[in-house]
């Protein structure tokens, strides 16, 4: 459908359902629905490990598109929501403002190009400023934006796709911005200079300065769209808001590293306290996240990337409720708050586990927001090593996991292959998305308010595998295994591990369940006297042994 028509298309029915059909809407919506508990998605009020949605516990657990769907007005995000549904995905994000290049410059998504759902042909991107004529043109080639002015067909576009989101069962993390990473997608910003007839942005000299305070006009067009944004979106239950996606400076090349992670740290705690005060006298209010993800370029003896995590003061600060991070399995423990980074695809099996042991001691949920799923410059599918993520997040104790899911295409809603990629692979990320089910169904089983790490249970490290370890207050246990080749991409026989067990006294049932196909085995009872036990497992690429006690 060509986006004109759409958009047309859109504003007749949304405006015809509100006024011919507002009182049977009330009724039928779940974003109407009365019920005591707040149905608002929410951090549960007993376990930060755990999100509340509709009055239920839950766990972020999701195979998400690339975040284009509202601001790409050639994607059908019915086909996607749908799919969604199908296969019980629960959360989804979507950037409000930032898209991606798809015109060959630089810029692109390699790999990627025109199926990148982030990356809208010029004239199918729907943003929230209204273009004008007899001002010249913006960079992309149309007319340039009045800052002034919004853009009624992107709120119209967003607010139907939000309420067919809590339709759907669907959370939706709403990002209000990104850093910039190059000039070419630098110059698809409404705020650049060269494309508002507002003067925004003429004191920008570099773009990645977008996401600090140093220019006082940029800000100020900042807090109008974080606050008018709150506004629009204040009666979904069904959204938690981000401030920035991989908010970064140069990483330490044109500034002292101090210097910029205070202007990063700064910029997004203010936008945080803007946020919740345009909220204050709203009737809902909204979880708050911040993309804790500063990143530099050691140099001298210790020539290895390095990342600093600048978490600590998000975690400490009221405005923010969840910290969001990008690559966990590629963050290797260096020493405190240091990380040395391996960078996609080198992520290592058992990393997720000792990364949230270090943050314990903060009572905050985390979510694992964007993976390395392969694809993107040529590299490999990597769903098995995404299964296996997934599984170590949730039972090491985060909150959430968001694969980054590139079978969704504008030409191919459903994820299914359907049509090719930009280098000619056809991409189905259906079996991730049904392997993520079998996940989600063990969760169900347990209840998720008292789920905490089994910390002690496991040895510190297990050569050769990765794991993860969690238990609830019944004396029910869950351990994940992985085969550290998974990771690497390489070929997994079976094997047999023994593993050393602390378990508390008494008896224990145990069996193991498969995660790709669900099928559970039935094993010996395990009695512990609260002395080591050994447990003898197979395993091919990964496992799950639960043990439940029965006495």
């Amino acid at each position: 459908m060509k986006v004109s028509r759409y958009i047309f298309y859109v504003t007749i029915v949304v405006l015809a359902r509100q006024v011919f059909f507002g009182v049977r809407q009330v009724a039928a919506d779940p974003l109407n629905a009365k019920s005591k508990t707040p149905a608002v998605f929410s951090v549960h009020p007993n376990n930060h490990r755990v999100f509340m949605y509709q009055g239920k516990p839950m766990k972020i657990l999701t195979s998400a598109e690339h975040y284009g769907a509202v601001v790409n007005g050639d994607f059908d995000y019915d086909a996607y929501l749908k799919e969604m549904q199908r296969t019980g995905q629960n959360m989804t994000r979507v950037f409000a403002f930032y898209r991606e290049t798809a015109n060959g410059s630089p810029g692109d998504i390699r790999s990627m190009v025109e199926a990148n759902t982030l990356a809208p042909k010029t004239s199918g991107a729907i943003l929230p400023f209204q273009r004008v004529s007899g001002h010249g043109q913006a960079l992309d080639g149309l007319g340039k934006f009045d800052l002034d002015r919004w853009n009624p067909a992107y709120f119209i576009r967003f607010k139907d796709f939000l309420r067919k989101c809590a339709r759907r069962g669907v959370v939706c993390e709403v990002t209000f911005f990104s850093k910039p990473y190059n000039s070419f997608r630098y110059a698809l910003f409404p705020s650049h200079k060269d494309n508002n007839i507002n003067g925004v942005g003429a004191n920008i000299k570099r773009p990645n300065l977008f996401i600090t305070l140093d220019d006082p006009a940029v800000v100020e067009f900042q807090e109008r769209f974080v606050r008018k944004l709150a506004k629009e979106l204040n009666k979904f239950d069904n959204i938690y808001y981000e401030i920035c996606n991989e908010a970064n400076l140069s990483g330490g090349k044109l500034d002292s590293l101090e210097n910029e992670e205070r202007k990063v740290i700064a910029w997004q705690r203010h936008l945080a306290g803007v946020l919740r005060e345009a909220e204050k006298n709203l009737p809902k209010k909204h979880l708050i996240a911040v993309n804790a993800h500063f990143r530099f370029e050691a140099t001298g003896k210790d020539a290895r990337p390095r990342m600093r995590n600048d978490d600590e003061i998000y975690f400490k600060d009221p405005n923010i409720d969840i910290i969001n991070y990008h690559y966990i399995s590629s963050k290797t423990q260096a020493s405190g708050w240091w990380f040395h980074y391996t960078g996609p695809p080198k992520g290592r099996a058992g990393q997720i586990w000792h990364f949230l042991r270090q943050r314990d001691k903060f009572h905050k949920p985390i979510v694992y927001d964007e993976t390395f799923s392969g694809i993107v410059r040529g590299s490999a599918e990597r769903y098995a090593v995404n299964r296996a993520e997934a599984w170590e997040m949730l039972l090491s104790g985060g909150a959430g996991y968001n694969n980054l899911d590139w079978s969704f295409t504008p030409q191919d809603e459903t994820g299914s292959g359907q049509a090719p990629i930009g280098d000619g692979r056809r991409l189905d990320g259906r079996v991730l998305r049904e392997w993520f089910s079998i996940l989600r169904q063990l969760l169900a089983e347990h209840d998720l308010s008292s789920l905490s790490p089994a910390t002690g249970i496991l040895p510190e490290e297990i050569p050769g595998y990765g794991f993860a370890a969690s238990t609830d207050s019944n004396g029910r246990y869950l351990l994940y295994f992985v085969d550290e080749r998974v990771y690497d991409l390489e070929p997994c026989g079976a094997k047999p591990l023994e593993i050393s067990l602390s378990l508390p006294p008494g008896q224990y049932s145990a069996e193991t369940l498969n995660p790709r196909d669900a099928k559970r085995s039935t094993l010996p009872r395990v009695s512990s006297n609260g002395k080591a036990v050994l447990v003898s497992l197979q395993l091919h690429e990964d496992i799950v042994l639960l043990l439940y006690r029965t006495k």
